[in-house]
């Protein structure tokens, strides 16, 4: 066999062995075992809603977190990510609507939604996953299952799921950055402020042990301060960082009109 016949052959091997191994893994992970995730799909006239859902199959409760995320990507091939974490309870077999994303028709390009649910050590037990390629134009079959589940009176969809418009995004890496997101998100929606514009809550390494959090309004800053665990101050930092974004989105707003008017 000539050298260069030999080497393509190798190569081959080697690519195969390696896909084979990494199928293996996945396979292996076990995943919706013991923890059913689920995106549940509701149509309504003008938009999808994909609601993310955990089942508890065992006799066991059981501290969990999840990650519902959604990429969408441009004309360009451009993707973006936007995404929601939280902790979660989940009881003894039962099934529970964890929160929900809704997606306008309008939407263009090709959308993917993933569901990840974590134990408490943040290992992956429970995944699903939607695709979408023609965004929100693309057609959904609903289920049965869904319908049932969906419109059951005691199970209502939460109020607090998150639309494709501006996003509160968290890049935070301690506690006391993932306690001022809560504080700061619960008292956004508690307001029913609606937004185009992105909301970024980033927390990065300071000074000695402590971190900065700094909140940015499409990419501009409008505050940025040290954090401490304690709660009242993280609270306090909440509702003056919500008064700045209120500021800059009311200025940035004001700036479109004058634009118009022009």
């Amino acid at each position: 066999m000539p050298l260069k016949s030999f080497y393509i052959v190798f190569r081959l091997i080697v690519f195969l062995g390696i896909f084979l191994m990494g199928s293996t893994s996945m396979n292996g992970q076990f995943f919706n075992k013991e923890i059913k995730a689920k995106i549940l799909v509701e149509k309504n006239s003008e938009f999808y809603t994909f609601i993310a859902t955990a089942e508890n199959v065992t006799p066991s409760n059981y501290n969990l977190s999840y990650d519902y995320m959604i990429f969408t990507q441009d004309e360009n091939g451009n993707t973006e990510k936007a995404n929601r974490v939280e902790r979660f309870y989940s009881k003894a077999n039962q099934k529970e609507i964890l929160t929900n994303l809704t997606v306008n028709f309008n939407l263009e390009g090709k959308t993917i939604l993933v569901l990840i649910i974590y134990d408490v050590d943040g290992k992956p037990i429970g995944r699903d996953r939607i695709v979408l390629e023609e965004g929100g134009k693309s057609d959904i079959p609903i289920t049965p299952e869904e319908e049932l589940f969906t419109n059951t009176g005691d199970q209502a969809r939460p109020q607090d799921g998150f639309v494709l418009q501006g996003f509160v995004l968290e890049k935070t890496i301690t506690k006391a950055g993932r306690d001022f997101y809560r504080y700061f998100y619960s008292e956004f929606y508690n307001r029913q402020i609606i937004t185009t514009k992105n909301i970024l809550i980033k927390e990065v390494p300071g000074r000695g042990r402590n971190t900065r959090i700094s909140v940015t309004v499409d990419d501009q800053l409008v505050w940025r301060f040290f954090a401490q665990p304690r709660k009242e101050f993280l609270k306090s930092m909440a509702s003056t960082s919500l008064n700045r974004v209120l500021g800059q989105l009311q200025r940035l707003e004001q700036q479109n009109e004058q634009f118009t008017r022009y």
